[in-house]
C-alpha cells in the first residue's frame, strides 16, 4: 500500500510541470543569481564603480592611480581628464548612483608623501550611506595600491618622520636609505608589495550628510514595498481564474460589459489595494523610523500610483494569459522571485556582477526602486525621476492593454461565432432562444 501510494505522488509530479519547475528548476535558477551575487562580494571581483578626481597630478598621485587603474576589482572613471570636473560633479555622480564611491586627491591637503596625521588628509572617499559597504571595499584597494605601487613613498615618509622627531641621520646614513628607497620603488615595480598602515591619511566625505541612516531605511521600504505588491496584485488577479472555472465568468459575460468589465474592475481593485499596501509600509518607515514622507508625499504618491498599476497590469496580463489557477500561480511565483532577486528587493544591486546589474534595469523592481531612490536619497523632483516612472507607465499601459486583448480573444474563441458584431452576451442570449424553441 505504502509503495502504491508512493508511486502515485510521483507519477503526479511527473505530471505536473508545475510542480516541477518549483521543485527542481526554480531552486538552482535561485542558486545560480545568488552564487553569483555573493561570489562577486570576494576579493577577487568587487565590480565597484569608482569616479576619481585628482587635483594634484604630480608624480606620487599618478603613481597611485596607474596603480587603482591597474586593478581588476575596480572600473575607475577618471574625472581629472575633464577640463571642468571638480569636487562637486564627483559628489554628484556619489549622490546620483553613476559611482558606487568616489575617490578625491584633494590639492590644499597634506601631500601623499607624508605620513598623515599632521594636516588634512590627502586621500579623501566619497560615499552614499546607503552604499556603506563600498568604503571598506575601496579603502582596502587604495591600501594595496598605495603600499604595493609607492612602496617607496610609504617608508620614505616613515624615515623622515623619524628623522625629524626622534634621531638625526648622517649622511651616510641617509644615502642608505635613499638606496633601500629605490630598492624598495624597484621590488613594487617588480609586482612585489609590503604592508603598512596608512588611516591617518584617510578622511570620509558622506553625500547625504547626517540623514544618511535614512537612505536604508527608503531603500528597504521601497524593495519590500513593491516585491509584496506584485505578489498581493497576482494574488488578487488569479481570482479571475477561480471565476472561470466556477461558472461566474459566464454570467458576467451575459451582461452589458462583457469581459472588458471583468478586467478593467479587477485592474482598478488592484491598483487601489497597491496604493494603501505601499502606504502601510512607508507610514511605518516614517513614523518607526524618521523616514521624512510628508515632505516628499506628492511625489511618492505619484511614484506608488504608477507602480501599482505596473503591477496589476503585469498580474492581470498573466491571468489572461494562463489557463489554471495553478499555471499562473506557478509562473508568477517563479518570475517574481527571479525579478526581485535581479531588480534590487532581496539583495542590493551593488553586491551584484556588472552583467546581472545590467539585466536588472529590465525589471520594474528596479525602475521602482530608481524612482523612490531619487525622491527620499537624492531629493530629485518628478521631471528628474522621469526615466523609472515612464518605464512602469509605459509597462503598466502595455500590460492592461494586452490583458484585455488576449481576454477578448479567448472569450471571442470559446464561443467558436463570435464576431465583433456580435458581443459574447448576445451569442448567450441567442442560445438560450435557441435552446427554448427546440424544448
Amino acid at each position: 500500500m505504502s509503495i502504491a501510494i508512493f508511486r502515485a505522488m510521483l507519477l503526479g509530479l511527473l505530471r505536473d510541470r508545475g510542480a516541477l519547475l518549483m521543485s527542481f528548476v526554480l531552486p538552482a535558477v535561485f542558486f545560480v543569481i545568488m552564487a553569483e551575487i555573493f561570489t562577486a562580494t570576494t576579493g577577487d571581483s568587487l565590480n565597484l564603480n569608482v569616479a576619481v578626481l585628482d587635483e594634484v597630478r604630480d608624480e606620487t598621485s599618478a603613481r597611485l592611480l596607474s596603480a587603482l587603474d591597474d586593478s581588476a576589482n575596480l572600473r575607475v572613471t577618471r574625472l581629472d581628464n575633464a577640463g571642468d570636473a571638480d569636487r562637486e560633479m564627483l559628489r554628484k555622480m556619489v549622490r546620483n548612483g553613476v559611482a558606487d564611491v568616489g575617490l578625491l586627491l584633494p590639492a590644499d591637503a597634506d601631500p601623499l608623501d607624508s605620513p598623515g596625521g599632521f594636516g588634512p588628509e590627502p586621500i579623501v572617499i566619497v560615499s552614499d550611506p546607503a552604499k556603506a559597504v563600498a568604503v571598506p571595499m575601496l579603502t582596502g584597494q587604495i591600501r594595496q595600491a598605495y603600499f604595493g605601487g609607492l612602496p617607496d613613498v610609504a617608508m620614505g615618509s616613515v624615515v623622515e618622520e623619524l628623522e625629524n622627531q626622534f634621531l638625526s641621520l648622517t649622511e651616510e646614513q641617509r644615502a642608505e636609505v635613499d638606496d633601500g628607497l629605490t630598492e624598495m620603488r624597484a621590488d613594487a615595480e617588480a609586482g612585489r608589495s609590503t604592508g603598512w598602515s596608512f588611516e591617518d591619511m584617510l578622511a570620509y566625505d558622506e553625500v547625504a550628510g547626517d540623514g544618511g541612516e535614512l537612505n536604508l531605511v527608503a531603500y528597504s521600504a521601497g524593495a519590500v514595498a513593491f516585491m509584496f505588491l506584485l505578489f498581493a496584485s497576482v494574488h488578487g488577479a488569479v481570482s479571475l481564474l477561480e471565476e472561470q472555472e466556477s461558472g461566474v465568468l459566464d454570467r458576467v459575460l451575459a451582461g452589458p460589459g462583457g469581459i472588458a468589465v471583468l478586467v478593467n474592475g479587477k485592474f482598478l481593485y488592484l491598483v487601489l489595494q497597491g496604493v494603501l499596501q505601499v502606504g502601510v509600509i512607508f507610514v511605518v518607515a516614517w513614523l518607526g523610523y524618521g523616514l521624512d514622507l510628508p515632505s516628499h508625499v506628492l511625489p511618492w504618491f505619484v511614484v506608488t500610483v504608477v507602480a501599482s498599476c505596473t503591477a496589476a497590469g503585469l498580474a492581470m496580463l498573466l491571468a489572461t494569459a494562463c489557463r489554471t489557477r495553478r499555471q499562473a500561480q506557478t509562473i508568477a511565483n517563479t518570475a517574481i522571485l527571479v525579478v526581485s532577486a535581479l531588480g534590487g528587493s532581496m539583495v542590493p544591486r551593488i553586491f551584484m556582477p556588472e552583467a546581472l546589474q545590467k539585466v536588472g534595469w529590465l525589471t520594474p523592481n528596479t525602475w521602482a526602486l530608481e524612482a523612490y531612490s531619487g525622491i527620499f536619497w537624492r531629493q530629485d523632483s518628478l521631471i528628474e525621476i522621469a526615466a523609472p516612472v515612464g518605464a512602469m507607465f509605459g509597462t503598466a499601459l502595455l500590460a492592461w492593454l494586452a490583458a484585455n486583448w488576449i481576454a477578448q480573444v479567448r472569450v471571442h474563441g470559446s464561443r467558436g461565432q463570435v464576431t465583433a458584431a456580435h458581443p459574447p452576451e448576445k451569442v448567450i442570449q441567442k442560445e438560450i432562444r435557441a435552446r427554448s424553441a427546440a424544448n
